[in-house]
């Protein structure tokens, strides 16, 4: 019998598997203005980890129609803002825990820096409750009271980015294929006994975001990255969009994960190294081109971000 079957990744329209064993699917996904992968295993009855890639702006999750499922979403590298049923918006960066039940789900996620791989555990709260004391004869844990006092004041708990989260998934990734249903079934209990034992008192949760606001900051960056020769200063940005330099400094850092200045620094420089193997125009050109008076200044940032100059890296990777 195949494992998969009536699986809780299963209903979703897809066009092609691309692998499928008893234990492990591969899903090819859809999402607009982009590509996307979803590689799910199940490892215990109710309990599926899958494994999301995306390159792409943003997707739009097919809900299940079972509420009493447990999602615990784990971000490995990029962002992500999730819409939640409940109208907040919530932010997820690199190696912080989201969770949430099907209750409180979400009904559109953007990818703010259009990339994002992460995990994202499912537990069929039905399903697994009366197994635990198969794979933790021993163990305290009850599953459906733990639930509760996560979300005895909210519908969703953010636990932010620290070393104990990072050591119990590094390895999520990198495991061999071979091994993974094993690993990931003692990863899950795993995750379980942190969570039992964790003191949800002490975790300070996520700001929300007024929507608006964040509206106003997509529009902003927006204008930035299309602009991204020219420099704005704080003050003038909040004086166009009709917002307080607070807010926005605040925001922009909530949706994208760094202040306005490092992420233009940022995207600047990579438009440099697209100019530098896809036209043959001078080093100084090209510093001007994305907003560098300054040769130098250019060169000394572009090294930053790569470890190389930026002459090294034309020599590089230039394959013509």
């Amino acid at each position: 019998m195949n494992n998969m079957e009536g699986s809780f990744f299963s209903h979703i329209n897809t066009d092609m598997n691309l692998v499928q064993n008893n234990h492990h699917v591969v899903y090819q996904l859809n999402p607009d203005k982009g590509q996307g992968t979803a590689s799910v295993y199940s490892v215990i009855p109710g309990v599926e980890v899958i494994i999301f890639n995306f390159q792409a702006s943003h997707y739009m999750p097919t809900i299940h129609p079972n509420l009493n499922i447990l999602e615990l979403n784990h971000c490995h590298e990029g962002r992500a803002e999730c819409k939640m049923k409940d109208g907040c918006l919530q932010y997820i960066g690199e190696g912080d825990l989201f969770m949430n039940t099907m209750n409180n789900h979400s009904n559109c996620i953007e990818f703010p820096l259009e990339y994002y791989k992460g995990i994202n555990i499912t537990i069929d709260l039905d399903k697994f409750t009366g197994q635990l004391s198969e794979y933790l004869p021993d163990s305290p844990i009850d599953v459906p009271d733990l639930v509760n006092r996560f979300f005895l004041n909210d519908e969703c708990f953010f636990i932010q980015a620290k070393e104990d989260i990072q050591n119990i998934f590094s390895g999520m990734y990198s495991i061999p294929l071979e091994a993974r249903n094993t690993y990931y079934r003692l990863k899950v209990l795993e995750i379980l006994i942190y969570l039992y034992y964790f003191d949800t008192a002490k975790e300070q949760q996520n700001k929300f975001y007024v929507r608006q606001e964040v509206d106003i900051i997509k529009q902003i960056k927006k204008m930035m990255t299309e602009q991204f020769e020219q420099r704005f200063t704080i003050d003038e940005l909040a004086r166009q969009y009709c917002i307080s330099p607070t807010a926005l400094k605040a925001t922009f850092k909530g949706v994208y994960g760094v202040s306005i200045g490092v992420y233009m620094k940022e995207y600047r420089i990579r438009k440099a190294a697209c100019m530098l193997l896809k036209t043959q125009e001078s080093i100084g050109d090209i510093a001007s081109a994305v907003g560098y008076k300054s040769q130098s200044k250019f060169g000394a940032a572009f090294k930053e971000m790569y470890k190389i100059s930026p002459l090294e890296y034309r020599s590089k990777y230039d394959i013509k």
